[in-house]
């Protein structure tokens, strides 16, 4: 069986092997049904090859699965049973199945929304205090490792292949050369896997935040060793970049989390917990309660105290707008720092003209500005006068004659009714030439001839010359208008059927539907993300999904596992029971609540066994404070538009 491979039907220990879930760096999972106790087992076998080669590492992986047996915690994947199986040579730990798929396979589907990204988080904190308090290093935390049973409930996998600090002689490696995933371990854990401790799992687990709201891991790229670069050479990335709807203290816990440094994360798995209920329970109204809330000024003094001494990173350099303006050790650091290296000092050169620039363009457009509205009000109030055409330029020569000359004083009696006119502007012909050999020119304005008003706007003059006769500042529209998104379902549907292949077309026109969800925008009573899921008949219990969002196809036709999604013919939605549209159902939900304006919505439509397809429409509106709160979810049929149930309160705001 070592150089043999694993089939449905084999035997290890007391365990018959169903499939294959996954494959890993040291070993296999396997679905497996235990013999003795009648259910469904997570069966995980250390590779043959690392079995053979390291026999101490063998014997490693049975101790730390006899250690990690000893936690019991509904967050953590229970350890049943590890030992050697001799009629096989193999070496295997049993786990609790946990049948609602991997964290990253929920993923496939694009961001989680942040109620769910938060209630993963908590309960993988959770998971880490217990970890913590048995000094317990996961070192591999990341989407693949997090499970989600059939409630949602989030469970952590993979603790019996963890770092226990009483043992480092042996570590269990990919590959022999470190311990871990590339886009998720922190910079420190790249460097030396041996110093791991819970400061880096906090890490980790930031990384998988970011991934749960954003879609994609932090850093990217072809090889490991480009993710490595990118990891250790660039700042963490924040969430509010790639998805500005995110609340500011979720924003700023991953960026904590997610910190460089590692003195600026949280010190314990506990602070991270605490800030993460805290968040739950109170919504941004507790953010400066908030450990995370002091992040960006203790980046920015961290990083001032690093260049005191000699040190020049730009690692976990980001102003905030949560962070308190000019912090003391802006000031104390610049009168005892050394001198700043020359390309610090050509950067702040750089920042202090282009502010300087900044400032004068400013100050000239306001200057213009306010003139501009001056001479409008004095020929409102003042009586008419004859139109002054400008003189012609002077030549140089003539200038300087003219000001060496002396001056006359004026009058001081012509001094009191006198209005000067700023110097940069110059009284232009009231009407426009007729430009006769032009077909396109321009015709002339007319001039008023009541004396009680002003002379007419002024348009400035078209150069004759010119190749065009458009007048100076009026800006032709010559940009397309682009087309509008679509903002209901079915809009959004013909959108996703249009880039599918061919063959999933019936022969009405349409793919046929499974299921469809509308993701939540904040500020944005219908959703702007909707997925699809159309069934294959290609390939029996399979589905292709297809996002669509703003209008486009974002991610479209990939399957999904058989085992997670058996879909079957009859769960097809049947074309005419699809009569109310998203929009329908908002607005039907909107009826029962009129005096409570929805300000965001989530969407499902979905065809529940034996019964009609119906609109789950989850919505949100604005309580006194001005945050948004959920206030109930509404069931309404799809073919009918009647209304199956009515969870809505709206006066829980």
């Amino acid at each position: 069986m070592l150089i043999g491979k694993v089939e449905p039907g084999d035997v290890i220990g007391r365990c018959r092997i169903i499939r294959e879930l996954g494959r890993g760096g040291v070993g296999t999972v396997y679905l497996a049904k235990h013999q003795t106790l009648q259910i469904e087992v997570a069966l995980k076998v250390l590779s043959p090859a690392l079995s053979l080669d390291q026999p101490a590492l063998a014997e490693r992986f049975i101790r730390e699965a006899q250690l990690a047996a000893r936690i019991r915690h509904p967050n953590v994947i229970a350890v049943m049973d590890a030992a050697h199986d001799e009629p096989t040579g193999l070496y295997y730990i049993v786990f609790e199945y946990v049948g609602g798929g991997a964290l990253s396979w929920h993923l496939r589907n694009g961001p989680l929304p942040e109620p769910k990204a938060l209630a993963v988080m908590i309960g993988i904190a959770q998971a880490l205090v217990v970890a913590e308090e048995n000094s317990i290093v996961h070192r591999d935390i990341k989407p693949e490792n997090i499970m989600l049973d059939s409630r949602g409930a989030a469970k952590l996998a993979d603790l019996g292949l963890a770092k226990h600090d009483i043992d480092s002689r042996t570590s269990l490696t990919m590959g022999g050369s470190y311990m871990g995933t590339p886009a998720y371990m922190s910079p420190e854990q790249a460097r030396d896997a041996k110093a791991a401790d819970t400061r880096d799992d906090i890490y980790s687990l930031g990384a998988t935040f970011y991934e749960c709201l954003t879609g994609d891991p932090p850093f990217t790229g072809d090889t490991p060793y480009n993710i490595m670069s990118e990891l250790l050479t660039k700042p963490s990335p924040k969430v509010s970049d790639r998805r500005p709807d995110v609340s500011k203290s979720v924003d700023m816990i991953c960026r904590k989390m997610m910190a460089k440094t590692r003195g600026l994360r949280y010190g314990d798995a506990r602070a991270l917990l605490r800030d993460l209920q805290q968040y739950q329970l109170h919504g941004d109204g507790c953010f400066n309660r908030l450990e995370a809330a002091s992040f960006a000024n203790d980046s920015i003094m961290a990083r001032q105290k690093a260049l005191q001494h000699g040190v020049h990173t730009s690692a976990d350099n980001v102003l905030s707008d949560h962070m308190t303006p000019n912090p003391p050790i802006l000031r104390t650091v610049r009168s005892s720092a050394r001198a700043p290296r020359s390309e610090d000092e050509g950067a702040f050169r750089a920042a202090v003209w282009l502010l300087a620039l900044v400032v004068f363009i400013a100050a000239a457009l306001a200057f213009a500005g306010r003139h501009t509205l001056l001479n409008q009000i004095v020929n409102q109030v003042a009586p008419a006068k004859p139109v002054v055409l400008a003189p012609p330029e002077k030549k140089p020569s003539e200038q300087v004659a003219e000001t060496s000359k002396p001056k006359p004083k004026p009058h001081p009696a012509s001094e009191t009714n006198v209005v000067e006119q700023p110097a940069p502007l110059r009284a232009l012909p009231v009407a426009l030439p007729v430009l006769s050999d032009n077909t396109n020119a321009v015709p002339a304005l007319p001039v008023s001839t009541d004396t009680n008003l002003a002379a007419a706007p002024v348009m400035p003059q078209v150069n004759p010359t010119a190749g065009t006769n458009v007048a100076l500042g009026i800006v032709p529209s010559v940009l397309p208008v682009p087309p509008p998104a679509p903002a209901s379902a079915f809009q959004a549907r013909d959108v996703a059927e249009a880039g599918l292949n061919p063959s999933l077309i019936t022969p009405t026109g349409k793919a046929s539907l499974l299921k469809a969800i509308g993701r939540r925008t904040p500020g944005s009573p219908s959703p702007q993300t909707w997925t699809f899921y159309f069934y294959d008949t290609s390939a029996t219990g399979n589905a292709r999904f297809t996002t669509v969002r703003g209008g486009r196809v974002v991610k479209d036709g990939q399957d999904l596992p058989v085992a997670l999604s058996p879909w079957h013919v009859e769960d097809i939605i049947g074309e005419d029971k699809l009569k109310f549209d998203s929009d329908a159902a908002l607005a039907a939900a909107q009826a029962l609540i009129p005096n409570t304006p929805i300000t965001s919505s989530e969407f499902e439509l979905v065809r529940p066994k034996n019964s009609a397809p119906m609109w789950k429409l989850t919505v949100w509106a604005k309580d006194h404070d001005g945050q948004e709160q959920e206030i109930g979810t509404v069931q309404i049929l799809a073919d009918t538009g009647y209304v199956l149930s009515n969870d809505l309160k709206p006066s829980a705001l």
